[in-house]
């Protein structure tokens, strides 16, 4: 998938609030959006080189969007809005081969408190599906999440009320970096999600995690990778 035409290189200052940074660009200052809510502390660092994608309109109040980061020579794409679409397009062409037998493709469907990215339809029994951004990883171990997160502790108890009602349930976790050889559930920055997944499975929930070739001009999903669900 394309992320953009063209990307500038900048230098990144620092976080404004949840969707603005500051960064320093051709020798100015630059304010520009962010679509990524998380706390992002080991990705943007001051002094960090990330990359912009231009698109200014009269409905924006920036004409920048910060899309990448790069990291230890490796890119890290930081655009929470990518994730769900990748994931689409893979549905749509048959390339995840865990979900070989849906035909039917919904997305943001409303069940309950929750809004699932996805409702797959064309077997027995319909599967609920929920995409997560991954950008944190340490030592080899991509971690999710990077803050605490209520909305995404629902979504995996939603899914479990799911599997309850006879659908077919999963969560895929999308690492939108390379350098990560599996995924946990970081205990350490909300112990109750982790607590939730580890339910979530013994409860017949689907946890997958895939992490992502990135470059400059695209992201694409690479190979699956193992989920580590021992509790640390």
């Amino acid at each position: 998938m394309k992320i953009a035409d063209r990307l500038l290189k900048a230098s990144f200052v620092r976080r404004e609030n949840r969707f603005s940074c500051v960064v320093r660009l051709s020798g100015r200052d630059e304010v520009v959006y962010l679509a990524n809510s998380g706390r992002l502390e080991t990705v943007l660092s001051p002094g960090r080189t990330v990359f912009l994608a231009e698109r200014s309109s009269p409905q924006r109040t920036t004409s920048y969007d910060l899309v990448l980061a790069a990291i230890n020579g490796h890119y890290v794409s930081v655009d929470d809005r990518i994730p769900s679409d990748l994931v689409n397009q893979a549905l749509l062409t048959g390339a995840l081969p865990n979900f070989p037998k849906f035909s039917s493709i919904r997305r943001e469907v409303a069940r309950g408190r929750s809004r699932f990215d996805f409702l797959l339809s064309g077997s027995d029994s319909p599967c609920f599906l929920e995409v997560k951004s991954v950008t944190l990883v340490n030592k080899g171990t991509a971690l999710f999440p990077d803050a605490p997160t209520l909305r995404g502790r629902r979504h995996v108890e939603s899914l479990v009320w799911a599997r309850k009602e006879g659908y077919e349930a999963a969560i895929l976790f999308v690492v939108q970096r390379e350098d990560a050889s599996r995924l946990s559930p970081n205990d350490q920055v909300d112990r109750a999600f982790g607590r939730a997944l580890r339910l979530a499975r013994l409860g017949g929930v689907s946890i997958l995690a895939y992490k992502c070739h990135v470059t400059p001009r695209e992201i694409s999903l690479a190979e699956e990778i193992p989920v580590n669900l021992s509790d640390r």
